[in-house]
């Protein structure tokens, strides 16, 4: 990279450093990028785009090549990073999409503040698992698990998941020969690579994390005032009761449950004072679901009407979620 390559981006109009951080975004976490992709983003003209490229080129000339057959732009291997993208708006942006101020540190108001995340994925392995999934790409990785610890495992992944604490890469195993999800942080070795992949093992396949369920959450009926935790949830009501109807993928809905501290006992008989919501419909979700509600499991006091099983938050690492 030439050295006066900062100098030459500070010296750029704001919203150009922008479009250069997009296309530095794009090879970093997908893998690749396109001059109509820019020019859809920003609403800009084939002269712009054409622009914003060639001056991409001239500052990171190693970062990209062009492959005329698509004509799309890749990531190359002697990549270094044009800006220092903070991880927390990286995951903001795979979340909710590229937006203002994404090649900088967040600066705050000063009299607002949120709980610090103590659980960040490391950027290499984020944008490795990032542009396998773009790619559509198996990824090789060594995993620490409570339960076995260290073990190779090949994941076809599809997908990054947050549960509130800390994100998970949801994937097929082809160890396992299901649909599982690791913890982004436990992941000590990894590289994508390119090998065969069965329609079975792609997201399409995923009966859980296809499938959405409602969850009915009122406010535990041990409260003698649920008007307050109506409140906190802007809950509407329903039949004269307080409700906060969500549609969610199966796939999440025990980590939801659990972030939340939301009794899910058929008999609501977890502690108000620490649950301050409960599942009104806990009893009819695996009766009617097409497919085995395998998170469910994580849910606080939630009982497996088909296994009779049920799970505690103290136990809740001994399901296949890990």
């Amino acid at each position: 990279m030439p050295e006066n390559s900062q100098s030459i981006l500070q010296s750029q109009p704001y919203a150009q450093r922008e479009r250069l951080a997009y296309i530095d975004f794009s090879l970093q976490y997908h893998g690749s990028v396109s001059r109509i992709e820019l020019m859809r983003h920003f609403d800009i003209a084939v002269a712009s785009g054409t622009r914003d490229f060639a001056l991409y080129r001239e500052l990171a000339p190693d970062n990209l090549i062009l492959r005329l057959d698509n004509k799309r732009y890749y990531r190359t291997d002697r990549f270094q990073p044009l800006f220092q993208h903070d991880t927390h708006a990286v995951l903001n942006t795979l979340a909710h999409g590229f937006g203002d101020k994404l090649s900088l540190t967040p600066s705050g108001s000063g009299f607002c503040e949120e709980a610090p995340a103590l659980m960040t994925p490391p950027q290499a392995t984020l944008a490795i698992l990032t542009r396998a999934i773009s790619q559509g790409l198996v990824v090789e990785m060594t995993y620490l698990s409570l339960a076995s610890g260290h073990k190779r495992r090949q994941v076809v992944p599809h997908s990054l998941v947050n549960n509130g604490r800390r994100w998970h890469l949801r994937g097929y195993c082809r160890s396992r020969g299901e649909f599982r999800d690791f913890v982004c942080t436990r992941i000590t070795q990894l590289d994508a690579v390119e090998k065969p992949v069965a329609v079975s093992e792609r997201q399409g396949a995923d009966a859980e994390w296809n499938q959405y369920i409602t969850l009915d959450l009122v406010p535990h009926p041990g409260h003698q005032h649920p008007e307050a935790i109506a409140l906190d949830f802007s809950m509407s009501e329903e039949d004269g009761q307080p409700l906060l109807r969500l549609n969610t993928r199966a796939a999440r809905a025990g980590y939801l449950l659990q972030h939340w501290q939301v009794d899910a006992s058929p008999d609501h008989h977890l502690p108000p004072n620490q649950y301050h919501l409960w599942l009104r419909n806990s009893d009819t979700l695996c009766r009617n679901a097409a497919y085995p509600l395998t998170n469910l499991r994580l849910a606080p006091g939630f009982m497996m009407s088909d296994t009779d099983f049920s799970v505690s938050q103290s136990d809740s690492d001994m399901t296949r979620y890990k």
